[in-house]
C-alpha cells in the first residue's frame, strides 16, 4: 500500500479527500455539539470519492434515502413502543423490502434503497428499548450525514478533478466504428476469428450500457441522451446478430458477387475510418454498394436488405445522439429484473434480520442490539451485488482490525490526552492509511468497513470513559452480525454470479419463446427489446466465459428470426403453403424445448421441402444453425415455462 501511495497518484488523491472530508466533518459535527458527531464522517466514507458527477447523484441518493429511512425507522420504533418484538418485525420486513428493491434497481437507485434500509436499521437496533426519543435520534443522524454530504461536494470541488475518460458520444462513435469493421470482417474470408470479433464485440457494447448512467451523472443533456444511447446500443447489438447472419450466408470466391462484396466490405471499412476522424456516421456508400451486391447475387438480397435496413436505423439512432433534440422512439431495450433474485433477496433480508432479532428478544442482553445492527447494515448494503461473499468476508476482515484499534484507542490513547480535538488529530494517519486501503479497487471494502467500525467503536471525539467489556461485547455483536450476513450469502439463501447467471439464461429462454407465441403481434417487440436487454446483462457478467456468450447471441438471433417469421406470417403477400410452415415453426419454438437438434433438422427439411420466398428460406437457414449449434440454450423443462 505505502508503494501504490507513492507511485499512484489518483489513489494518493482519493484518499487525501477521503482523510479530508471525512475528518472534517467529524470535526464540524463536534463543533455543533451533534450526539453521535461520527456519522458525519460515515457519510463521506459511504459516498466515496467518485468523478464529480457522480458524486452529486450519490449524494442525492444519500440524502433521499437517510431522510426517508430515518422517518421510517422513527415510526418503527413508536410502533413498538409497547411491544419491541413488533418493532423487530416491522424492521425486518422493511430490510426485506429494501433489499428486494436494491436488487430489482440499478446504479445510483440501488444506493438509495440501500441507505433508506441502513439508516432505519441504526435508528430502530439504537433507540428501541431506550429513552431515546427515535424522532429527535432521527433528526440527529439526519443532520450528521448532511454535515457529511456538505464536506464531501466542498472537498471534491476544492481538490478533485473533473470526470475523466472519454465523454458518452467519443464513446458511442468508438463502438460504432468498431460495429463497422465487425460487418466488414463477416464480409471478409473466413478464419479471421470472427466469432472471437463479435463476442468482444458483445462485450464492450455490454461494458458501455453498464457504465452510461454513471457516466452520465451529474448532467442533464448526458441524462437526456441515455435513451439515445440506448436506442444506438440496441441497433449495434442487433448488427452482432446480422454479422453473424453474414457469416452464415458466405460464397465462395467464385459467386457471382464477389467483387461486389468485396467492394461493399471496404466501404464498411472507409466508412469506420472516417467515423473515428471525427467525420459522422454517413451510410450512402455502403447502402449503394449493398444494393451493387444484391444485383449481383440475388442469392445474397435477403441477408443484405435486412443489413440495409438496419444500417439506417443505425444511421438515424447515431444521429439523434448528435443532435440537440431526439426524437421519441420505441424503447428497444427494456429492464427485464431478476424476478427469483428479488425475491431471494427479500427472504434473505427477512430471515438474517429475523434470526438476529430473535436472538436479541430472548436474550435480552442489550450489546445484542448491535448484532442487529451488523447483521441489517451488511445484509441490505449488498442485496443488489452479484458476489457478495467476497466483499462481507472483506468487511469482516476490515471489522476486525477495526475493532481490535478501537479498544486499544480507548484504552491506550484516550485517557492520554487533554482534549477530543488532540484525540481527532492523533487518529488522522489511522484514517488516512484505511482510506488509502479503501481507495484502491481490490480492497475498497476492508477500507470503508474499517474506517466506519472504527470511527463507530473509538469514538475520536469522545473522551468520556466506559468499560473495556461493554466495548468489547459492542465489537463482538457487531462482528457477529458481520458473520450472520456472510452466512446468509454463503450458504443460507446462496448468491453468486453463476447462480445470477443461471436465472438470466432462463429468462432468455422464456423471452425466446415469448416472442414465438407472440410474434404477429405488436407485443412481440416487447418481449424482442427485453432480450436484447438480457443479452447485455449476460454478458456484462460472463467472466470470460465463452460458451455463455455464445450462447446469448445465438439466443438473440433466434429471436430476431421469429420475430421477423412472424412479420412475414402475416403479410398479404405470404402464400397459404409459406404462411402455415411459418406457423408450425413458431409453434416449435413456443412449446417447451426437448430436441433442439431435431428441431434444427426439421427446419432444413421444411425449407428444402417448399416453395417459399427466398428471405423465408434463409430465415429458416439461420433458425436451424441457432438450434443445432447451441442446443443447451433453448432446452426449457415444461415445468417453467
Amino acid at each position: 500500500m505505502l508503494r501504490a501511495f507513492v507511485t499512484d497518484p489518483a489513489l494518493r488523491a482519493t484518499a487525501i479527500r477521503l482523510t479530508v472530508a471525512s475528518t472534517g466533518a467529524m470535526a464540524f459535527a463536534s463543533m455543533l455539539s451533534l450526539q453521535n458527531p461520527w456519522w458525519a464522517a460515515m457519510a463521506v466514507w459511504m459516498i466515496g470519492q467518485p468523478p464529480r458527477g457522480l458524486l452529486v447523484e450519490r449524494c442525492a441518493a444519500q440524502l433521499v434515502g437517510t431522510l426517508l429511512g430515518a422517518a421510517i425507522g422513527a415510526a418503527i420504533v413508536l410502533m413498538g413502543a409497547q411491544n419491541p418484538a413488533a418493532s423487530l418485525v416491522g424492521l425486518a420486513v422493511w430490510i426485506a423490502t429494501c433489499c428486494g428493491v436494491a436488487n430489482a434497481m440499478r446504479h445510483q437507485r440501488a444506493y438509495g434503497a440501500v441507505l433508506c434500509g441502513l439508516t432505519s436499521a441504526v435508528i430502530v437496533s439504537l433507540t428501541l428499548g431506550t429513552q431515546i426519543d427515535p424522532w429527535t435520534f432521527a433528526l440527529a443522524r439526519g443532520a450528521d450525514n448532511l454535515i457529511g454530504i456538505g464536506a464531501s461536494l466542498l472537498v471534491s470541488m476544492a481538490l478533485g478533478s473533473p470526470k475523466s475518460g472519454p465523454s458518452i458520444p467519443d464513446r458511442a462513435r468508438a463502438v460504432t466504428a468498431d460495429a463497422l469493421d465487425l460487418v466488414a470482417a463477416a464480409l471478409g474470408s473466413p478464419g479471421m476469428g470472427k466469432s472471437a470479433i463479435e463476442r468482444d464485440f458483445l462485450l464492450a457494447l455490454a461494458t458501455l450500457e453498464a457504465s452510461a448512467e454513471d457516466a452520465a451523472a451529474g448532467s442533464l443533456a448526458g441524462r437526456r441522451k441515455l435513451r439515445d444511447l440506448n436506442t444506438l446500443l440496441a441497433f449495434l447489438l442487433d448488427l452482432i446478430v446480422m454479422a453473424r447472419a453474414i457469416r452464415a450466408r458466405e460464397a465462395p470466391p467464385s459467386a457471382p458477387g464477389h467483387a461486389a462484396t468485396a467492394h461493399l466490405r471496404q466501404m464498411f471499412l472507409r466508412a469506420a475510418v472516417e467515423l473515428r476522424a471525427g467525420n459522422g456516421l454517413d451510410v450512402r456508400a455502403i447502402a449503394s454498394a449493398a444494393r451493387a451486391l444484391e444485383a449481383a447475387d440475388p442469392l445474397m438480397s435477403p441477408v443484405i436488405g435486412e443489413m440495409r435496413i438496419l444500417l439506417g436505423r443505425l444511421a438515424d439512432g447515431y444521429a439523434r445522439l448528435d443532435a440537440p433534440e431526439g426524437q421519441v422512439v420505441p424503447r428497444p431495450t427494456m429492464a427485464h429484473p431478476d424476478v427469483a433474485g428479488l425475491r431471494l433477496a427479500v427472504v434473505r433480508g427477512a430471515l438474517a434480520v429475523f434470526i438476529a432479532g430473535g436472538a436479541w428478544s430472548m436474550i435480552d442482553w442489550d450489546p445484542l442490539r448491535y448484532l442487529v445492527l451488523g447483521t441489517c447494515i451488511f445484509t441490505v448494503l449488498f442485496a443488489a451485488a452479484d458476489e457478495p461473499v467476497p466483499a462481507v468476508r472483506q468487511v469482516f476482515i476490515g471489522g476486525l482490525c477495526a475493532a481490535a484499534t478501537a479498544l486499544l484507542w480507548r484504552e491506550g490513547v484516550v485517557p492520554n490526552v487533554a482534549s477530543g480535538w488532540i484525540s481527532l488529530a492523533l487518529a488522522v494517519p489511522i484514517v488516512f492509511a484505511a482510506a488509502m486501503v479503501q481507495a484502491a479497487r481490490g480492497t475498497a471494502f476492508v477500507g470503508l468497513a474499517f474506517n466506519m467500525l472504527f470511527a463507530v467503536l473509538a469514538r475520536p471525539v469522545d473522551l468520556a470513559s466506559g468499560a473495556p467489556s461493554v466495548l468489547v461485547g459492542i465489537e463482538a455483536m457487531l462482528l457477529s452480525g458481520i458473520a450472520l450476513s456472510y452466512v446468509s450469502y454463503r450458504w443460507l439463501i446462496p448468491m453468486d454470479v453463476g447462480r445470477r447467471r443461471g436465472r438470466i439464461r432462463t429468462s432468455i429462454r422464456k423471452e425466446v419463446a415469448a416472442i414465438s407465441i407472440r410474434a404477429a403481434t405488436p407485443m412481440a417487440e416487447r418481449h424482442l427489446a427485453r432480450l436484447r436487454f438480457l443479452v447485455f446483462s449476460m454478458a456484462i457478467r460472463s467472466r470470460a466465459d465463452v460458451k455463455a456468450v455464445d450462447d446469448a447471441l445465438a439466443s438473440l438471433s433466434l429471436g430476431h428470426v421469429l420475430y421477423r417469421l412472424g412479420k412475414i406470417a402475416i403479410s398479404p403477400s405470404t402464400s397459404k403453403i409459406e404462411a402455415d410452415i411459418i406457423r408450425k415453426v413458431l409453434r416449435l419454438a413456443s412449446a417447451p424445448i426437448e430436441d433442439p437438434e431435431g428441431i434444427g433438422r426439421e427446419l432444413r427439411l421444411l425449407a428444402a421441402g417448399a416453395e417459399m420466398d427466398e428471405q423465408t428460406k434463409w430465415l429458416l437457414g439461420l433458425a436451424s444453425r441457432d438450434l443445432s449449434s447451441h442446443p443447451s440454450s433453448f432446452v426449457i423443462p415444461a415445468s417453467r415455462v
